[in-house]
This record gives structure tokens, sequence and C-alpha cells, in this order.
């Protein structure tokens, strides 16, 4: 099934703490000058129009990305990990475009340092490699096939130093198993990756997706990496919410990404306020496996 398309739900709460989280990965690993590889398994389209009919129709953006908006000045007062996601943001929202993930990794990372961007959805590809073209980074690749395929022919790479990016659609359930074993099939090969995951938090009106995302944050948490998770919500866990917010696990995170995300988070929900039933955002950061 490939019917799944980013489009209707970019610049939303999702995006924002799942691109808070990449570019802080991204962050401490450019802290070193040694060249690194990123992965990102479920590409999607790689930047999105703001003004066309799918991101138009809900405008789930106006309650995510549209509230974080400040001026300039204001930058200067937030967290730095908050400001660093604006400010790359920035020149995507002022031609009323979103940056995804695989924008956010180009326009992070370095020259020397090595992107691989995986989408199988041929309408997305397309659009992924156009979008990708256009933004005339060093060492982007584009490829057609599974994220998870992807993932064992390419890892681990050389030198050994990188992180993975999983973020599937879950219009499945077993997308969910399917996850747990292409992480496990990573580590196999690639003990160091640095791995985030983003997950929905699905109300009792999802069916049987509802708690799958905890049961497979149990799973990841099995394999004794250390990780942590992150998690906004934006509405009331009601049996009828549908998706009341979203998270990130990450595994062999590095070094005080879960104290720069927590900031970040805090002043995230405090910009995204109340929703129209008066419930008011909130996040945490939670240790699974200590880091020793």
């Amino acid at each position: 099934m490939l019917s799944y398309q980013h489009a209707f739900h970019a610049g939303n709460h999702a995006d924002v703490i799942k691109h808070l989280c990449w570019i802080g990965v991204i962050n401490a690993l450019k802290k070193k000058d040694k060249p690194f590889t990123l992965f990102d398994t479920h590409a999607g389209a790689g930047a999105y129009d703001l003004t066309d009919a799918m991101s138009s129709k809900n405008k789930e953006y106006e309650t995510g990305i549209s509230r974080l908006l400040i001026d300039d000045k204001g930058v200067q007062d937030l967290p730095n990990l908050l400001a660093d996601y604006l400010s790359l943001c920035e020149p995507f929202l002022a031609q009323q475009q979103y940056p995804g993930s695989p924008a956010i990794s180009a326009k992070a990372k370095r020259d020397g340092d090595n992107l691989h961007l995986m989408e199988l959805h041929p309408a997305e590809f397309d659009k992924l490699d156009n979008n990708v073209s256009r933004l005339r980074t060093l060492n982007s690749h584009v490829h057609k096939r599974d994220g998870y395929e992807g993932l064992r022919a390419l890892t681990p790479p050389k030198p050994n130093r990188g992180a993975i990016l999983i973020d599937p659609p879950y219009e499945r359930v077993n997308e969910y198993s399917d996850l747990v074993k292409g992480v496990e099939q990573v580590f196999k090969r690639w003990q160091q990756a640095q791995i985030v995951v983003w997950y929905p938090l699905l109300s009792e009106r999802a069916g049987a997706k509802s708690g799958a995302s905890e049961a497979m944050c149990e799973k990841l948490a099995a394999m004794g990496k250390p990780c942590f998770k992150a998690e906004i919500c934006v509405e009331e866990n009601t049996a009828d919410a549908g998706m009341y917010g979203s998270g990130v696990f990450v595994l062999n995170p590095p070094w005080q990404l879960d104290t720069n995300l927590k900031s970040a988070l805090e002043s995230v929900v405090g910009m995204l306020g109340e929703n129209e039933a008066g419930y008011h955002a909130t996040a945490h950061v939670t240790w699974i496996n200590e880091d020793n």
C-alpha cells in the first residue's frame, strides 16, 4: 500500500518534534570534523508547498510551525536547538513551503557528509528527486527503494559515523513490527548507529493501532541500547481523539540531545498553546535505558 502522502500533514506538531530531534542529532555529529552519513528510510517529497491542495486541505501547519514563527530578534531568546530549527525553516517558509526531513538533512549537513534518501511511492519519489536537485547540495543521493532494504545494502557507512531517521506512515499494523525488525538488522551490522524513530500516539478510535506505538517502543528498548523517548501531546487522549500527539524514540542518542530537546519542547508547547477545546499542549522527555 503506497497511498500515504505527507503533504496533508506538512508542518504539523509531529513534524516539529521529529525535525527538532533530527537537527539535534545532526548538530551533534557536526561537532567533529570527521564526515558522517545520514539515512532517511521514508523520505517523502522532501519539501512541501503549503499553498497546494493537499497542504491546504486541513492546514495542519497552522497549529504547528505557524505558531512558532516570531521575528528575527525573538529567535535570539530561544533555546539553541529551536532557534536552529526555525532558522533552517525560514527560507522555505518565506516561499510558502515547509522543508521535509530530506531538505532539512541536505541543508544541515556539510558538503563532505553523505545523505541517502529512500522513497518507494512513485509520485513522492519524483517530487523528492526534483526537490533535492533544486537544493544543489553535494553528496545527497535519492533512491527509489524500500527503506529497510536500503539500510541493509548501505550500512555500515565508511567512516563508521552517522544516523538513521525512520518515519513510516504506519498505514498498516504490521509496519510497527517491520520497523523493529529493520532496527534489529541494522544493529547486527552497525552497533554505533544513532537511530531516530518517529511514532504516532493514537487513541482507542484507531482500533488495532491503538497502543501499537507503545508496544513497539518496548521492543526497541529491549534491544538494550541507550535510549530515550520524547513526546508531545496536543489533544486530550479521549476514546475518539484519533492522533492526539506523537513522539520520537532515540537509540544511541548523542550526548546532551535529551537536554537540548527538552529545552526546545518546553518553548514549543508554550508557543503552541491551547487547541479549540482548551487543551494546552504538553511535552516530556523520558529516559528508558540510561547511558552508563
